[in-house]
């Protein structure tokens, strides 16, 4: 062989080595992105919004990153200070340098720039702006420290336990923390007492500072009957999330998710929930009146505490390889939280304050918003309503009372994320699996491999039957254990 052919031959196999190396170094950053992907810590949570009561959920009270579900309690305070006459929509905003630096997503604002509340709500709710939030934030409280004081009071006062803010934007931060939980009860807050303005979640574009901008969530708005709301969040470190609600036929359900995999999965999910919510959920129930909250964005200062940052810790990942437990520095926390709330309370006892009702022409109350709760309406269920998970004793006919109760299996999946995503849709598949029933992630083994499979109980053996010949029609496994 000559000396030509020879290099030529060599430089032949160095070219396929280095398409070998790259092909493999190609697949390890797939394989390594999907296990990132599938890593995220799942967790939702589904309640019927009249009543409150939990309908569905998973991992709901664990302490995850929210992302700019943050920005709900943000608009939720500001809605507060124009109900209460402390603030006016066209009142002017001086931009601050911080704010202007707030990365994307952001509405650009320069330093020193001047603009209306109406721009900085706008923004905020429909472009999820970081840099309008922040603005907010400053306007109301001084600063974005004393206001992420004031959320996290406010999360306590209606009852979110597991809520850390630190921010008004909800990019990640140190101890920055809240569950699907509690932000579903933010939701039913912002949908309940501030009807006139919570419509504005369900625009899909609005005109600001000359320019349209575009709802994060109009995707989901456009493609789910009934959807008016509510707010995205994505981070790197939360995945993608959504808190969303939809009313149909006077029945509103709230759905919360964190950690979903891309926007198209979330959507995905969220139909799921939301489909499961309207089957679980009566028709008709008497709704629980929600009781008013006296907040103030001075609350933190009239009992001379410093700013809670300072008990900050350094944020957890929320891929499950390096997700731990977050009750050291957050019970520290909750601890000196709880404290201040006491004391803040208490030297609220004498005072009521009135909120007037004000015009807010700008930001029409929908007509589909069915939330019209008569004060004396007492929290019970109507005449010959089933309440929600409460079994009949006739279900599945008049011979199921007296069959033996069994669970059936579904699925098989090599990771417990897989089964908790095929989880609503499962359920969904017949309605004895809507009534009473628990249903869980069961690690089983099936032809000799180890792996997780779904379980449903109790059930009636014709229960039993009937669905699992559904489930096995849609191409799925489904068992019924001897």
């Amino acid at each position: 062989m000559s000396i030509n052919g020879s290099l030529m031959l060599n430089s032949t196999n160095m070219l396929n080595r280095f398409r070998l190396i790259l092909t493999i170094f190609l697949l390890a950053i797939i394989l390594t992105s999907t296990k990132a992907a599938l890593a995220y810590e799942f967790a939702h949570y589904m309640i019927d919004a009249r009543t409150g009561k939990f309908l569905y959920g998973k991992n709901y009270e664990k302490k995850l990153h929210p992302a700019s579900l943050t920005k709900m309690m943000t608009l939720y305070l500001t809605f507060n200070e124009l109900t209460a006459n402390r603030l006016d929509l066209d009142d002017k905003v001086t931009i601050s340098h911080n704010a202007a630096q707030e990365p994307s997503s952001k509405l650009w604002l320069s330093a020193g720039q001047r603009v209306s509340i109406r721009t900085l709500v706008r923004g905020a709710a429909i472009r999820s702006a970081n840099d309008a939030a922040t603005a907010l934030a400053e306007h109301i409280s001084g600063s974005e420290k004393k206001f992420a004081d004031y959320m996290t009071i406010a999360a306590r006062e209606m009852g979110m336990s597991r809520t850390v803010f630190k921010n008004a934007h909800g990019l990640t931060a140190p101890n920055h923390l809240s569950s699907p939980k509690d932000m579903a009860i933010l939701a039913r807050r912002l949908i309940t007492d501030f009807p006139q303005y919570y419509n504005l979640f369900g625009r899909t574009s609005v005109q600001t500072l000359g320019k349209t901008i575009y709802n994060t969530n109009r995707k989901f708005l456009a493609a789910y009957g009934g959807s008016d709301g509510i707010k995205t969040g994505y981070t790197s470190l939360a995945g993608y999330n959504l808190a969303a609600s939809a009313d149909r036929e006077g029945v509103r359900i709230i759905g919360v998710i964190f950690g979903a995999g891309s926007v198209a999965l979330r959507n995905k999910r969220m139909t799921e929930l939301l489909d499961l919510g309207f089957a679980k959920a009566p028709m008709v129930v008497g709704s629980t009146t929600l009781l008013p909250i006296n907040l103030r964005p001075d609350m933190i200062n009239q009992i001379g505490k410093n700013s809670l940052l300072n008990l900050s810790m350094i944020p957890l990942s929320r891929p499950e390889r390096f997700f731990a437990s977050t009750s050291i520095g957050v019970e520290a926390e909750s601890q000196e939280i709880e404290q201040i709330i006491k004391e803040v309370r208490s030297s609220l006892m004498k005072e009521t304050i009135v909120k007037p009702q004000v015009s807010n022409e700008s930001f029409p109350t929908m007509s589909n918003i069915h939330l019209d709760i008569p004060p004396d309406r007492p929290e019970i269920l109507m005449k010959d309503q089933v309440p929600v998970n409460v079994r009949s004793e006739n279900k599945g006919g008049s011979d199921s009372v007296h069959e033996v109760e069994v669970e059936i299996l579904v699925g098989f999946y090599y990771n417990r994320y897989n089964a908790e995503k095929d989880l609503p849709t499962i359920l969904l598949s017949d309605a004895s699996l809507l009534g009473d029933v628990t249903a869980e992630i069961s690690k089983e083994i099936f032809r000799k491999k180890a792996g997780f499979r779904i379980k449903i109980f109790p059930l009636s053996k014709t229960n039993a039957l009937r669905a699992c010949t559904k489930i096995r029609a849609s191409g799925e496994l489904c068992d019924i254990p001897e």
